[in-house]
């Protein structure tokens, strides 16, 4: 029966301390324009959604004008969704927080301007 050479309180301090240094855990204020633009985006998707049903209550829902508006709803709900995905899936690093940030406001403003452009 081998036993395995046990690390003493030191080395794996030292080891631990390694790894912490290797592997920083970002601030949470790098996720905060993220975590804001997310519900207002689902928000503005839901609002979108309503104005698209209430178009089809009050119009002909076989018409160009609510075609073109269903098509408009879902290049936001694409473009939203998909500022949102990558701003998420952005390394959370010092030098890409901007980039965060600029997904997250991008998310907001796609939303309503591809639901207005074209109207």
């Amino acid at each position: 029966m081998t036993t395995e050479p046990t690390e003493s309180r030191t080395e794996w301090a030292a080891r631990n301390a390694a790894y912490a240094a290797a592997h920083p855990v970002p601030r949470p204020s790098r996720v905060v324009a993220l975590a804001l633009a997310t519900p207002a985006v689902l928000l503005l998707l839901v609002v979108g959604w309503w104005v698209v049903e209430l178009d089809a209550e009050l119009g002909d829902a076989a018409s160009s004008a609510h075609q073109d508006l269903v098509a408009r709803y879902v290049l936001a709900a694409f473009g939203g969704l998909g500022c949102l995905t990558a701003g998420w899936l952005t390394p959370r690093d010092s030098r890409a927080a901007w980039l965060r940030t600029a997904f997250a406001l991008t998310s907001l403003v796609t939303v309503p301007a591809a639901m207005l452009v074209g109207g």
